[in-house]
């Protein structure tokens, strides 16, 4: 009925790679009592060199709740949800906007650096133990190959 085709096998094998990261992802920040979700926001907070959406800011600056809510994809109310709990847990913190009041800064405290240095160990050895077999070529090449999808795909969305 379905033949085997090579696009379609990259294609699920890329989706079951990201269901295992997103459970390993998971276990980390569940295990330090906090969601993947909100692991992403903090990281996005400390400016993380990793993180593409960042690369278009020239200095560092507390970030906006709308822009979080651009760069992961999901709404304003499900950034101020997530939000409210980091707020909550004292891992951030929130001002007003100088320009526009209604519009939330957000930065990180000294607890939330905190948090993201423990969770910086379990990632760097998830990462090792899933990258050390390849080589520093190999790892070029495939990062390249998935900016390339994601471009064409982005392409796709907006165009």
């Amino acid at each position: 009925m379905f033949k085997k085709r090579m696009e379609e096998s990259i294609i699920l094998r890329i989706l079951k790679l990201s269901d295992q990261l997103k459970s390993r992802k998971h276990k980390i920040s569940h295990d330090l009592g906090v969601s993947t979700q909100q692991w992403l926001i903090l990281l996005h907070l400390a400016y993380d060199q990793n993180i593409p959406f960042l690369e278009r800011f020239t200095q560092k600056r507390p970030l906006l709740s709308s822009e979080l809510a651009d760069s992961l994809h999901v709404t304003r109310p499900n950034i101020t949800a997530i939000t409210n709990v980091l707020l909550e847990k004292d891992l951030i913190t929130q001002t007003d906007d100088d320009i526009d009041k209604r519009r939330k800064s957000l930065t990180l405290t000294e607890k939330g650096w905190e948090l993201l240095m423990e969770l910086q160990v379990p990632r760097e050895e998830l990462n090792r133990e899933l990258f050390s077999h390849f080589d520093q070529e190999e790892l070029g090449n495939f990062l390249e190959y998935l900016n390339k999808c994601i471009e064409i795909l982005d392409k796709d969305m907006c165009g």
